[in-house]
């Protein structure tokens, strides 16, 4: 078990963390499952500085629980669950306080990646008019690639219900970007 920890399993690297061998299982937990905690967090939160301090919480969060629980069947949905409730919190702060937000000015003259990051400011903005329990299953399904079993797990709602609030967010976010569309 020197340094090779990528042959265990999230259960197994859970387990890990409460031994010796403490570092390399959460280095190897935290490589596995940081792409998806920072996106989640970046999408939901918007604002790079707060999605860090937030991504940051989760695992420090996460190694805590090992202290607490000896077993943990599913660490990823575990994780996300820990993001999913600071992200919620960091939201309802959030929405306390006066936040403006720039808008960036598109020049319809700019290159290709120009074009793209517009897209994506737009595809942001489009999120942030959702519903929070649409935008909440669409970044799940569509940038954690989360199942559809694993969202109702997530969430604690039934299959038909994430299937449907996933739907209906593409739906939303069409029907919002479509002026835009239009004019590219």
């Amino acid at each position: 078990m020197k340094g090779e920890y990528t042959e265990y399993t999230d259960t197994e690297l859970f387990a890990l963390l409460r031994t010796e061998h403490r570092e390399g299982a959460f280095g190897e937990l935290y490589s596995r499952l940081s792409p998806n905690v920072f996106a989640y967090c970046m999408r939901v939160l918007g604002s790079r500085d707060a999605a860090y301090d937030l991504f940051q919480d989760v695992f420090i969060r996460l190694y805590q629980s090992s202290e607490r629980m000896e077993h943990l069947e599913n660490v990823r949905g575990y994780t996300l669950a820990i993001c999913r409730n600071l992200c919620l919190n960091e939201k309802k702060r959030l929405a306390t306080q006066n936040v403006e937000f720039e808008d960036a000015i598109y020049n319809p003259g700019e290159s290709r990646e120009a074009e793209r990051s517009e897209m994506l400011r737009l595809i942001n903005m489009a999120m942030e008019l959702l519903p929070h329990d649409m935008r909440e299953a669409f970044v799940l399904r569509e940038y954690d690639g989360l199942s559809y079993n694993e969202i109702c797990t997530l969430l604690n709602i039934k299959l038909d219900t994430a299937k449907v609030r996933v739907f209906r967010a593409r739906q939303r976010i069409k029907e919002i970007l479509q002026p835009y569309l239009d004019e590219l």
